[in-house]
């Protein structure tokens, strides 16, 4: 806190905060004189196991023994009414024995306030003297000092575990963000799972999770939300889970088995016994120099191939008391829902419903801000902490939000998903210009034993200016539509470098504008009266066999501008390859660079500057003499021209069919 004359800051938990201000300013009481004349003298901090806060106070600030103590619990309702019993009414100040058609209104009343959103805190209160205080003091420190066993009941610090009083309860309502259930909708668009993971009531979360989106009405509210209920057989023994559909039909009774958690924990290895460390022997020097090749070669973060649970269309919602209870055949079940809601959850468990998705193929991502969320932070494939919360979450989180918006969640991977693809377009548009046509001239000069149809300068030229600007023209395209639809990257199945992309990129693409620009050198040193026959498998006799009535100065000449025509042909195919590979499945017409949310006139800004390029090399007379180079005729390039639309236009034909049908051969083909 940090109190002046003016203002009051408050700095803690939300439902604390709440408290604080409904005291104060709903009704009336000075906290800080409270707190003076009833000082604390004991406290049990909330924890996410216990789900309840214990203080003691003295009732009066004075010396005499006679003061008295009053010890106040708070906590959620179905965790503390167990330890009350007697509970206060309106009409007086006695205490009446509880009895269990109050337990059960109390409960009903718990039910109705979780279904409309409300977080429930229930106030429990016991006063013993000062000198029955001091006396649970001292017998508690020699416990302490005797015994280090292990008790299944939380430590009190010697305050009382039960017999308390109930003196009622207040509702607190949390409200999302404004942002949130619109996230939600957009990664579920992207198929993307979201569930919900609190602490809170089942009721409670269910209806935050409906007013989210994250039990949305086309799958949850429409078609049921299923649960589970654990019923043990004292005579045989036997554990029965009822697997149930909005609480009312029965769907199946599942006997359950062994409980396993046969999971590698990442970053932990296994613990071997020492009779098996024993049994192992120290494998030879082939397998141990083998196992740290596999080590620096392997993808340590490499999900295992498995793969995934068929979903179906439902929500289940789980409470943490009965996660101890599942077995891989529950697990299976509530796993297999397309939208999760876990209530009552502690850290343990919240750890373990990481680790049995990710025993089922799931690449996962965790939010959280407290300390308990610390080790499913750790286990993730991504631990998102957020930014206002505790030091243990940030260490143990992968990437932290600095807003601590839920919604920066999925603007981040909107920017991922257009990062890997204008990856994908810039190795789309690079690979065939800037490899594929030009290592062919060399290869077909060797093989095919004919001139070369583009100098090295010319082909320096085109990688170094030319296809760098408009690759990075091609980095600031903006999102296609179709982008937050797609389904996730299955890690060990997509590459940035697939043989989709390189079979478009050089079969296709590349041998298209490696024709086109053959085709034009070809035209020319026909125009010049140089038959193929008369090129074809020359070799070193290129000009002498067969005779070409040309002079060698002659030859040479008509090659160099043959090389200028060739490069100016694969500058303008380029030119169209780049308008094509924009988009992956959307059409250039729903994209395009000049106006619109698509506009990047960047990549207009690159074909400006590559053409101005290939004219300064082409028809400046200083660069003509010193780096070989010719002004190209125009009509030796026209070809290019014809080939680059046709290609563009196959390519949106391409497009359309795997919009319009995508199960077809052409979409599974599709980069």
């Amino acid at each position: 806190e940090n109190i002046t004359t003016e203002t009051t800051k408050l700095v803690g938990d939300a439902a604390d905060v709440a408290l604080y201000h409904l005291c104060q300013d709903k009704c009336g009481v000075d906290i800080e004189n409270v707190r003076k004349v009833n000082p604390r003298i004991n406290v049990v901090p909330f924890n996410s196991k216990n789900k309840f806060m214990i203080t003691a106070n003295l009732l009066e600030h004075k010396t005499t023994n006679d003061d008295n103590v009053v010890i106040t619990l708070k906590g959620a309702p179905d965790f503390v009414l167990p330890r009350c019993s007697t509970y206060k009414t309106d009409e007086g100040s006695d205490e009446i024995p509880i009895t269990d058609e109050f337990k059960q209104s109390i409960q009903q009343r718990q039910e109705a306030l979780g279904k409309s959103g409300y977080r429930v805190i229930a106030m429990l209160q016991q006063t013993i003297s000062n000198n029955e205080y001091m006396t649970k003091m001292e017998e508690y420190r020699k416990s302490k000092k005797e015994t280090q066993s292990v008790s299944d009941e939380p430590d009190l610090n010697g305050l009382p575990i039960n017999n308390y009083c109930f003196i009622g309860m207040f509702s607190l309502l949390d409200p999302a963000r404004p942002e949130v259930p619109d996230a939600v909708l957009k990664a579920r668009r992207a198929q993307i799972r979201v569930a919900m993971v609190t602490g809170d009531h089942p009721t409670t979360a269910a209806a935050i999770a409906k007013k989210v989106n994250i039990l949305s009405k086309e799958v949850s509210i429409d078609n049921g939300i299923d649960t589970f209920k654990i019923e043990r057989n004292s005579e045989t023994g036997e554990t029965l889970a009822r697997l149930m559909r909005n609480s009312n039909t029965v769907l199946e009774t599942h006997s359950v088995g062994e409980l396993t958690t046969n999971i590698d924990v990442k970053g932990i290895d296994a613990l071997d016994t020492d009779d098996e460390q024993k049994k192992k022997k120290k494998p030879n020097i082939c397998s141990r120099l083998l196992a740290k090749l596999r080590f620096y070669l392997s993808d340590p973060n490499q999900s295992k191939h498995i793969e995934k649970l068929p979903l179906i269309p439902y929500g289940v919602v789980v409470a943490g008391g009965d996660i101890p209870s599942m077995d891989d055949y529950m697990w299976d079940w509530v796993l297999s829902h397309q939208e999760l809601v876990f209530a009552r959850t502690s850290p343990e468990q919240k750890l373990r419903i990481v680790m049995e998705l990710s025993k089922r193929g799931e690449v996962v991502a965790v939010t959280g801000d407290g300390t308990n969320d610390a080790p499913a932070l750790k286990q993730a494939d991504l631990g998102v902490a957020m930014a206002a919360g505790t030091d243990v979450a940030r260490e143990a989180g992968d990437m932290i939000l600095l807003d601590n918006n839920f919604s920066s969640i999925i603007k981040a991977i909107e920017t991922g998903r257009l990062l890997s693809d204008n990856l994908k377009k810039v190795a789309i548009y690079l690979l065939p210009g800037g490899s594929w046509s030009e290592v062919i001239p060399v290869f077909f000069t060797i093989w095919l034993g004919i001139p070369l149809s583009l100098s090295a300068f010319l082909a320096i030229i085109f990688c170094m200016l030319n296809d760098v600007v408009n690759a990075l023209a091609m980095v600031s395209e903006k999102a296609e539509d179709d982008i937050m639809s797609r389904p996730p990257a299955i890690r060990h199945k997509t590459h940035l470098l697939d043989w989709k992309l390189l079979f478009h990129a050089y079969i296709l693409v590349g041998t298209i504008e490696c024709f086109s620009a053959y085709f034009c050198f070809f035209w020319f040193y026909s125009s010049q009266g140089i038959p193929l026959s008369s090129i074809f498998f020359t070799y070193s006799k290129y000009g002498k066999n067969p005779y070409i009535n040309k002079t060698e100065d002659e030859l040479t000449l008509i090659q160099q501008k043959g090389q200028c025509i060739y490069y100016v042909a694969l500058c303008i195919m380029q030119f169209f390859n780049l308008l094509s590979s924009r988009t992956r499945h959307v059409s250039f017409f729903r994209h395009n660079p000049f106006f619109g949310k698509a506009r990047n006139l960047t990549i207009v800004f690159g074909i400006i500057f590559s053409t101005c390029v290939g004219l300064i090399i082409t028809l400046i007379p200083w660069l003509n003499h010193v780096f070989k180079t010719h002004p190209v005729p125009v009509k030796f390039v026209c070809p290019a021209i014809g080939f680059g639309a046709a290609m563009f236009i196959l390519d949106e034909i391409r497009k359309f069919f795997v919009r319009r049908y995508p199960n077809s051969f052409l979409a599974k083909m599709a980069w």
